[in-house]
């Protein structure tokens, strides 16, 4: 299953995957929990998807408390990936004050239901045999003077025609599909590198975003103080530069690299910048 997005935008829950309808090599892969936001907004459009409902499915159902802003920062990345895909600046979700977020009034939603392959090759092939024997009815009659096996060379001819249909469509459906193999897709932290490793918690940081060495450690001595189990989410990313009015941290229980399913969750620091 797959949504379609404004006619330009095709978002595979399943991947956590958003990509380009008319540049396939346009990606970005969402965190789980925007991917679930995402989820929601669509099956709700155009309606409003309250706060709670948000909380409740994306969080709650697996066990997790986490405060509002948690939510804002997974809004937020659900706004860049599809701006970036969809290759505009317009507004996808708009926030409906003390309610919640839905898709824009104006967004078309599609959702589309995808059919294996194996059903849709039978699928040809069934409309190729009612072809087939409709163009027979309609074959001017033989000569007198034809050979008896004639029947048997029309079998063999349709036969042959429907073998090179279903050839022809696993062809072209292994090429459309080997762009998403072979492309690397885009990766949000490709730029970060590793600062500090303390007791099996590893710190990630664009160099640009670390305001000397003063502020990482401020940033990583805040993250340490959560409690936060090293062995459980080894790997954090501070996702906000030094100049802004707060710090996010993303910490995941594997690398987040190009895996769907990187577990991570949102830490956020309101105030650790002012002074």
């Amino acid at each position: 299953m797959l949504w379609i997005i404004n006619n330009n935008i095709e978002f595979r829950p399943e991947k956590n995957r958003l990509s380009s309808v008319t540049n396939p090599e346009l990606s970005v892969i969402l965190t789980t929990p925007a991917s679930r936001c995402l989820t929601l907004l669509l099956e709700a459009a155009p309606g409003v998807v309250p706060q709670q409902d948000f909380f409740k499915k994306v969080w709650e159902d697996d066990g997790m408390l986490v405060p509002a802003n948690t939510l804002y920062q997974n809004i937020s990345i659900v706004r860049r990936g599809l701006r970036t895909v969809g290759e505009t600046e317009g507004t996808l979700i708009a926030t409906v004050p003390r309610k919640g977020f839905q898709i824009e009034n104006n967004i078309r939603v599609e959702r589309v239901d995808e059919i294996p392959e194996t059903e849709a090759a039978a699928n040809i092939v069934d409309k190729d045999d009612v072809a087939g024997d409709n163009a027979l009815l309609d074959v001017t009659p033989p000569p007198v003077s034809e050979t008896p096996d004639a029947p048997e060379k029309n079998k063999r001819s349709r036969l042959t025609r429907i073998s090179l249909m279903v050839l022809s469509f696993i062809v072209g459906a292994l090429l459309f599909q080997y762009p998403w193999y072979v492309k690397s897709e885009k990766n949000f932290f490709d730029n970060y590198k590793l600062y500090e490793t303390v007791n099996g918690c590893q710190f990630y940081s664009r160099s640009d975003d670390i305001d000397g060495s003063d502020s990482f450690q401020k940033y990583k001595n805040a993250v340490i103080k959560t409690g936060i189990d090293c062995k459980k989410y080894p790997w954090i990313y501070f996702s906000s530069s030094s100049t802004a009015p707060a710090l996010s941290a993303l910490i995941c229980h594997r690398p987040y690299e190009r895996k769907s399913e990187s577990g991570c969750i949102t830490l956020y620091f309101r105030g650790l910048n002012d002074d």
